[in-house]
This record gives structure tokens, sequence and C-alpha cells, in this order.
């Protein structure tokens, strides 16, 4: 699970928004990797999808990505997503 994490660049990625992106886009787009990171993490001491703890961060994923899209539009002058929780 973790050579497949690793495989789409997601390291590599990060590194690049840190360079051309303002700090709060950085630290949003940080804030959705943690989380994703940590999901593979549970999942990989053996946790599965059923899991009270999988929710859990499943529904901080679906925040914190709410919140690097509304970033990443108002850094765009984009009004806010209309995407809501």
């Amino acid at each position: 699970m973790r050579e497949l994490f690793l495989a789409p660049g997601a390291y590599e990625i990060r590194h690049q928004l840190a360079i051309i992106a303002p700090r709060e886009v950085v630290d949003a787009a940080r804030s959705a990797f943690v989380v994703l990171r940590d999901t593979r993490d549970l999942l990989v001491e053996g946790a599965t999808v059923d899991s009270p703890a999988y929710a859990d961060l499943e529904d901080r994923f679906d925040a914190v990505v709410i919140e690097l899209r509304n970033v990443m539009r108002r850094d765009l002058g984009a009004v806010d997503s209309i995407t809501t929780r």
C-alpha cells in the first residue's frame, strides 16, 4: 500500500506546489495530504473501510479537500467552491 501511495508522485507534487503556490494553498494542500497519509497508515495497520476510525478520516478528508478547493479558487480570483458539506 505504501508503494501505491508513492507511485503517483504525491511527494513530488507537494514539493512543486511549495515552489509555485502561496503559503495558504501550500498549507491547505499539506492538511489534505496528511489526512490522506493517515488514512493510508490506518489501512496498513489493518483497519477496514467499515471501521469508525476510517469513517472519521474519510469525513476529515472531505472537509480538508473542500477547504483546499476554496483556498485554490480564492488564489485564482474565483468565488468559493459551490461544494458544501
